[in-house]
This record gives C-alpha cells, sequence and structure tokens, in this order.
C-alpha cells in the first residue's frame, strides 16, 4: 500500500504541474445530480462497501435506526444483496485539514479551541491525523490515538503563518487524499476540512482530486467558518471551494460561525457516526475497470412512509484481487 501510495504521489505532483499548461474548463453545476463517472470508488477486492448517510427529506434529521433490510442497492440497475451492514461499529480515521491563511488568522484562535473541543466527541479507538495549509502545506502529526500528540500538533499549526498567507487548497487537498491511501486499514476514511472557503479552485485541478479521493476512498467533510466564498462566484471559469468535494463523496457541509466552531464541529462529528456502512459482493461479468453506477435507495413500506435523502458515493470500478493482495 506504502508502494501504491508513493506512486499514486509521484503521478500527483507530475499532474499538478501539468495544470499550468492547461486551458481550464467551465465550472460544472454545484449540485449535479446526474453520475459523474469520476465518482467513484476504486477496489481490489471482491466486498464493495459504500458509506451512506440518510436524512429524512422533510424534518432534515439524520435517520439512525435503519436496518440492513431498509436498503436497496442497484448495481448497474440490477438488484443485489447487502451482505455487510454495520453502524457505528467501524473506527474512524479522520485527517484533519486546517486553513491558516491569512483570511483565517483574525478568529484563528477560536479554530484551533474548537478543535480541541470536538477532540472530545471521538471514541478511544478514533484515530486523527493533523494537516495545516495557506501558501503550502504540511502535515503535523500522522494518524494516532494520542489525543495529547494531536493536541499540541493543533496548538502548533494555529500558532505561527510560517506555511504563508494565501490559500492554495488544492494541492493541499490532493496531498491530504494521498496520504489517506496509507490510513489505518478497516477504519472509515474521513478528510474534515476546517476553513472559510474563500478560495478559487480551477475545474481541471478539481478533477485531479476527485481521483486521488476516490482512490483512497475518503468522504471529505467541510466546516465552514464565516465564509461565503464570494471569489469563487465571480468567475465561472471556476468551481466554488470544496463543495464539490464534499458533495461528490457523500460528506456534508456545516456552517459556523466564529463564536460557535467548537459546536459546529462536534455536531459534524456527532454525524459521522450515524453514517452507515453498507456492503455487497459484485456479481462477475464486464469488462474490469468500467465504471459500474450504483445507486442506494431506502425502501419505503407501509411502516415507514417517509421520503429520504441519501449520500453516498454513485458508483466505482471494479478490480479483481489479485494473489498478491
Amino acid at each position: 500500500m506504502r508502494h501504491h501510495a508513493h506512486q499514486i504521489g509521484l503521478l500527483r505532483r507530475y499532474r499538478i504541474g501539468l495544470i499550468l499548461f492547461c486551458v481550464i474548463a467551465p465550472a460544472s453545476g454545484a449540485l449535479a445530480q446526474e453520475p459523474d463517472v469520476t465518482d467513484v470508488i476504486k477496489v481490489s477486492t471482491n466486498l464493495v462497501v459504500f458509506d451512506v448517510q440518510v436524512f429524512d427529506k422533510k424534518t432534515k434529521t439524520v435517520l439512525t435506526d435503519l436496518t440492513l433490510a431498509d436498503f436497496e442497492v442497484l448495481d448497474r440497475g440490477t438488484k443485489q444483496t447487502v451482505t455487510y451492514f454495520s453502524h457505528d461499529e467501524l473506527p474512524l480515521s479522520i485527517m484533519l485539514l486546517l486553513d491558516v491563511s491569512e483570511s483565517v488568522r483574525p478568529f484563528i484562535g477560536r479554530v484551533r479551541d474548537g478543535a480541541l473541543q470536538a477532540l472530545r466527541h471521538l471514541k478511544p479507538e478514533d484515530q486523527v491525523a493533523v494537516m495545516a495549509f495557506a501558501t503550502t502545506s504540511e502535515l503535523l502529526q500522522d494518524f494516532t490515538t494520542d489525543r495529547n500528540l494531536v493536541t499540541s500538533r493543533i496548538g502548533l499549526a494555529t500558532a505561527t503563518d510560517q506555511l504563508g498567507r494565501r490559500t492554495n487548497f488544492a494541492p493541499a487537498m490532493d496531498d491530504a487524499a494521498v496520504r489517506m491511501v496509507n490510513s489505518p486499514p478497516g477504519n472509515r476514511s474521513v478528510i474534515i476540512v476546517v476553513t472559510d472557503n474563500s478560495f478559487l479552485t480551477s475545474a481541471v485541478h478539481e478533477q485531479m482530486v476527485l481521483s486521488d479521493l476516490f482512490q483512497s476512498g475518503s468522504v471529505v467533510y467541510g466546516l465552514i467558518v464565516n465564509g461565503s466564498n464570494g471569489l469563487a462566484s465571480m468567475y465561472g471559469a471556476f468551481n466554488p471551494g470544496i463543495d464539490r468535494y464534499v458533495e461528490q463523496t457523500g460528506g456534508e457541509i456545516v456552517y459556523a460561525g466564529s463564536n460557535d466552531v467548537a459546536s459546529k464541529l462536534a455536531s459534524l462529528i456527532d454525524h459521522l457516526r450515524l453514517r452507515y456502512a453498507v456492503g455487497f459482493r459484485p456479481t462477475e461479468g464486464g469488462d474490469e475497470d468500467k465504471f459500474r453506477p450504483v445507486e442506494i435507495k431506502i425502501a419505503s413500506p407501509q411502516t415507514r412512509p417517509r421520503k429520504t435523502i441519501v449520500l453516498t458515493k454513485r458508483g466505482y470500478y471494479f478490480r479483481r484481487r489479485s494473489g498478491n493482495r
């Protein structure tokens, strides 16, 4: 896996350099509904697991009382048998990606305090890594269950402006995605971005970052603090901030004022606990590495007539398990 991550990293650096010579494509809709061929899970096993969050469409509350029988999975339009199901059983591997650029500095202390308080909502077995970004990015702490280490690294990340003043988000996000390939196996992989969302991301760069996100199988959550991303709305050739990364990986965006970072971040972590893991074994047939669209729906029997919103990825690339895995 580490060799695989190294290869991804080399490819990523090559592609980021290539962007300088690319024409930036028009942004796609912020709320696209149709499946995107990049919106996939890449797997090398015969069990495909989707991370799923379900909301009541009317009340917008997270549904926590669903069972295996409530889920219906369609792979290329064919109903599948759910062979794996869990709810808040798998530990989390969280990459905390902190924006420490100039636009965040006026309330960076509250971001720091909020992140520290939110750690109390994690379970002992959950692992946390810390990365900070501005003009450049730096991994300050790899995955650990040692909360004291994480606390000190968060303090270090927010203490100075040594990473610069600008908000160079896309390379930092891509770096985080690549590192998630080597996150603890068996855990649910999550990247939580804490930012004011005041930056631009090109459509070309966005697709490259998404490719690495799906390779790592990570879900992106965003805590947007005092940010409306007004810059992005001024330029049609740019996509807004972190929105598409969250949407395409089935995550969630939570908005916070500078005074309620702690409570909002804690709420976000609590929502992570309310996600389901739904897995099935794909049927053989078809070309390997071809995109397989998947739809996950909630059955609505007479006893459960409510309408739901399902957040998850929309498909995967199937790879048969090789003999050396």
